[in-house]
């Protein structure tokens, strides 16, 4: 899955601004798009199917939480977590 973290996102993360876990499914699950050399991992409702189905349905409500959250990465490297903006 991950296999590094951007300094910045790391003091997030060590800070527990987002959990390190969450992360890793977000980006195991996530929809994935390349965007002009940038991954793009998006939440969507089938993500959240699929990671109720491998942690268990107990997740729904931190999934609920996350399902608005997005991941980018580069070259295998989370830069950032973010939150779509509404429609």
């Amino acid at each position: 899955m991950v296999s590094d973290f951007a300094p910045n996102f790391e003091k997030q993360i060590r800070r527990g601004v987002i959990p390190d876990g969450i992360v890793e499914l977000i980006i195991g699950f996530g929809e994935h798009e390349h965007r002009c050399g940038v991954e793009h991992y998006s939440v969507t409702k089938s993500t959240i199917k699929r990671i109720q189905h491998y942690v268990g349905l107990n997740s729904s409500r931190i999934l609920d939480f996350y399902s608005s959250h997005y991941a980018i990465t580069i070259k295998n490297r989370v830069i950032t977590i973010a939150i779509k903006p509404p429609h």
